[in-house]
């Protein structure tokens, strides 16, 4: 009997003590992560952190200049990169693509205002 209730309650123990080790905050998975993956040019990069690697591996090839865009847009020139056909790996400059944003919207705010004329 107490061999039964022994292996009875020991599945209930570790699914207990497992559940309890769990955590779903988004700095547990930014500090678990070994580099912020993007696929697209227009990805939500608010996700990576400045100085973190990232990895850009478009879905899709075709064009060899994509993977470039990519650099110039949100890699830190001064450090390493490594590019190929397709994809490229780099540290994220997060002000660089921050710049970029801010700009695009100026671009687009312009743009509306001068199709409404």
């Amino acid at each position: 009997m107490k061999r039964t209730l022994l292996f009875m309650s020991l599945p209930i123990a570790l699914s207990l003590a497992v559940s309890c080790g769990k955590t779903d905050t988004a700095s547990k998975e930014k500090k678990d992560r070994i580099y912020c993956l993007v696929e697209d040019l227009d990805d939500d990069l608010s996700k990576c952190d400045n100085g973190e690697t990232l990895a850009f591996f478009p879905p899709s090839w075709g064009n060899e200049q994509y993977p470039l865009y990519a650099v110039l847009l949100f890699c830190d020139l001064d450090k390493t990169i490594v590019h190929t056909r397709g994809g490229v790996i780099c540290k994220f400059d997060k002000a660089k693509w921050q710049r970029f944003v801010e700009l695009s919207k100026k671009n687009q705010q312009q743009n509306q205002q001068e199709g409404g004329k």
